[in-house]
């Protein structure tokens, strides 16, 4: 294969790679409209002349789409630029393609195409293979910032969710040939079924001739007869053939809808025409043939959680952005919970008008019982961790008294540090505990009146005295009198701090605050970090959620901090969030009420 850029462009995993790319039965496919679309949408979002949807195969890089370069229809993998970036999770990009050597002799490059500019995200499937590209060229040098980059992740997530409906919507191969056999098969039957018709038919023919001949009265009456005979046999054959063939789609659609063993739903925001699969009634507990209606299925959701699938839709119909969701339904005290996954998106009309909703559901019962097992080991093997932890601690505590009596501060110095990692520990323990506490709602408060002006104070003690790689500022704090726990709340603070400092760079300004604002006590925590991105924010506090991106993959952390700051706020009515674009730092909050001392 010729390689133009003078360095490996073949990965790895190349071999599963292709595979994976296989699975989506796309390559040489004709254009489609919604993919055709979404390239032109995207080369408009960034005013480039061209985008294209790559697909990159063993030897050819296949457009799925093409906005902007003509008819062709694909490229040799060695002067594709695409195969440069699935070599990388994150996007690629080149903003002046004359200050990058291995670029020069590229003939995209020295030829009379001429790129200039060349950013290209990846196509990742759900197994982590990148088999493609969403990327946008142009002939001329330009800048592209970070949170560029991130609009062009988000449109390369919506290509994959395209290929993923198309998919699930489109029968395996062979089935389909399988099928279309028994039709034939069908067919031949009914051809035969119409010979023997035509022969009865004959033979009414005689008799009729012979009845003719027998009464010549009833010649006139005979004939109107035949003619209508004619007539509504012709109409028959015409239903006939319209039958088989709706018969035959319908037959071909429902096969596709089984083998993706999703329930699929479909409705009109307008009309609310509302509409499924069989599978349906089986997730929701709807009794198999009976008709469900949309206002039906919404009363099968946990009630809890009905307000926010209500906003996720409507933010999917205003924005065009598709949502996923899980929730649990809502069933009997003998019944057991049973916890479903939503996806979904707006699909425009022909016309460029909003349309209809569709998407997919999925049953999660079963990971929602792993979850809920995983958390019970962790909480069992905490509970074991503790007991040697503690008795660990007091040994060394009084290995601690004993060397700073006999003046060993070297000795001292090590058991100190030994000290703060026993902390550590204990800490999160503590958090695992407190995890599965908040999952059966037994997380333990013991409130008491405070000021929060204190707990500010001890918490610039604690990060004068443990962080030295950042600039801890604390603002002062007048009196703020609260009702809370406060060794919890002083958890959550403690938190926001330890995060500042591990994502951001060392050097760095974290602010600390607390002020009053409309009878709250509002606390706040600032960096000058990598900043969070919008697409993550609404599940930034969520158990196990973490960040995938490449700034993070070298911080440790199990995604249960945030969670957990969540959960002790929410106990105390309060109010909880972050303030962040990328790369520019963030801003992490919460508000508890005032304590009302003229009660």
């Amino acid at each position: 294969m010729e390689n133009s850029f003078n360095k490996n462009i073949i990965p790895e995993d190349d071999e599963a790679r292709i595979a994976a790319l296989k699975h989506y039965n796309i390559m040489g496919s004709p254009r489609e409209r919604s993919f055709d679309n979404i390239a032109a949408l995207t080369a408009k979002i960034f005013k480039v002349p061209v985008c294209l949807i790559s697909l990159v195969d063993r030897d050819e890089v296949y457009f799925k789409a093409n906005h902007g370069m003509g008819d062709a229809t694909e490229s040799h993998r060695g002067i594709s630029f695409c195969s440069l970036s699935i070599l990388s999770p994150s996007v690629t990009v080149f903003e002046n393609v004359d200050q990058d050597p291995c670029l020069l002799t590229n003939p995209n490059v020295a030829g009379s195409f001429g790129i200039r500019f060349y950013a290209g995200a990846p196509l990742i499937t759900p197994g982590g293979y990148r088999i493609g590209t969403l990327c946008i060229i142009d002939k001329k040098p330009r800048k592209f910032t970070p949170g560029e980059q991130e609009i062009l992740e988000d449109l390369a997530r919506v290509v994959m969710e395209e290929m993923e409906l198309r998919r699930a919507a489109i029968s395996d191969s062979d089935q389909r040939s399988a099928d279309l056999k028994s039709m034939e098969a069908l067919n031949e039957i009914l051809e035969t079924s119409n010979d023997n018709l035509k022969q009865s038919r004959h033979n009414n023919e005689l008799i009729n001739e012979e009845l003719i001949a027998a009464n010549k009265d009833f010649i006139s009456a005979n004939t109107e007869c035949a003619d209508l005979n004619k007539e509504l046999k012709e109409t028959q054959e015409k239903l006939s053939a319209s039958n088989a063939s709706l018969s035959e789609s319908e037959e071909i659609r429902n096969l596709a809808i089984a083998q993706a063993e999703v329930a699929v739903w479909y409705v009109d925001p307008q009309t609310g025409n509302f509409k499924t699969s069989q599978r349906l009634s089986g997730f929701f507990g709807f009794p198999e043939g009976e008709e469900i209606s949309y206002a039906a299925t919404f009363e099968k959701i946990d009630p809890e959680y009905r307000a926010q699938i209500t906003h996720e839709i409507n933010r999917a119909i205003s924005t065009g952005h598709p949502f996923e969701l899980e929730f649990p339904l809502a069933v009997k005290k003998d019944e057991k919970q049973r916890w479903v996954r939503a996806t979904g998106m707006q699909n425009p009309a022909a016309d460029g008008h909003k349309s209809h909703l569709s998407g997919t559901f999925t049953d999660i019962t079963e990971r929602k019982a792993d979850d809920l097992r995983k958390s019970d080991f962790i909480s069992m093997v905490s509970h074991e961790l503790k007991t040697p932890l503690t008795s660990m601690n007091g040994y060394l505590q009084v290995l601690q008294l004993r060397t700073k009596k006999n003046g060993d501060e070297q000795s001292s110095g090590i058991i100190n540090r030994a000290l703060v990692q026993v902390r550590k520990m204990r800490s999160l323990i503590d958090g695992f505990l407190n995890m599965k506490r908040t999952q059966t709602g037994k997380i333990p408060l013991e409130i008491s009146t405070f000021d929060m002006a204190d707990l500010v104070k001890e918490a610039e003690s604690e990060s004068l005295a443990t962080i030295t790689s950042h600039k801890v500022i604390f603002a002062p704090v007048e009196p703020t009198i609260v009702r809370a726990d406060m060794d919890k709340v002083g958890q959550v603070i403690t938190n926001f701090i330890n995060n500042a400092v591990k994502y951001s760079p060392a050097g760095t300004a974290i602010s600390v605050a607390c002020v009053t604002i409309e009878r709250n006590a509002v606390v706040t925590v600032k960096d000058e970090g990598m900043g969070v991105a919008e697409r993550d924010k609404p599940k930034l506090f969520e158990r196990y959620f973490r960040a995938e991106r490449k700034e993070t993959q070298t911080i440790s952390g199990f995604g249960i901090g945030l969670y957990l700051c969540k959960e002790i706020i929410d106990a105390h009515h309060g109010k909880i969030g972050v303030e962040s674009e990328v790369g520019n730092g963030s801003v992490f909050y919460f508000s508890l009420p005032l304590e009302n001392l003229n009660l």
